[in-house]
């Protein structure tokens, strides 16, 4: 590729980015403005299966726009110390152990990666480094001289 080629790319991915920005905020405006009205009709509201409840409206097309208002969902875990636990370790009384499974939960120590490697060797602290990663997904981002319009 030419320097002439990159800088055209370059130039062009700029542009969209500032695009989608702009277009990004004038959806989440529009958003909003729907939760808003969705919000003024309790009575149009329907119950969901989750315990939430959901709000439809169509335009001239017929097309649909729906707000869901969701039901709580529960917690994925909950720590095992601390006043949470505590309150619903008093709510749950003798039931507690048949509605709950301690499961303990692991964080890597500060500077992990070279933790491993000293006290495990290289190679073994590498294994045990690539058991405790995930992938990582490629991100560009631009740095613009002007903001968007």
């Amino acid at each position: 590729m030419t320097t002439s080629q990159l800088q055209t790319i370059i130039t062009s991915a700029i542009a969209l980015d500032q695009k989608i920005v702009e277009l990004t905020a004038t959806l989440t405006d529009l958003k909003d403005r729907l939760i808003a009205e969705a919000v003024s009709r309790p009575d149009d509201h329907t119950e969901t299966e989750g315990g939430g409840k959901s709000w439809t409206a169509t335009d001239a097309a017929g097309n649909i726009a729906r707000v869901t208002f969701p039901g709580a969902s529960l917690k994925a875990s909950i720590a095992g110390e601390g006043k949470p636990i505590a309150k619903i370790r008093a709510a749950a009384g003798n039931m507690f152990t048949r509605l709950f499974r301690q499961a303990p939960k692991y964080i890597p120590v500060e500077k992990f990666r070279e933790e491993a490697v000293s006290l495990l060797g290289a190679a073994a602290g590498r294994k045990l480094i690539k058991l405790c990663e995930s992938k990582s997904q490629t991100r560009v981002s631009f740095e613009t001289k002007d903001q968007p319009k």
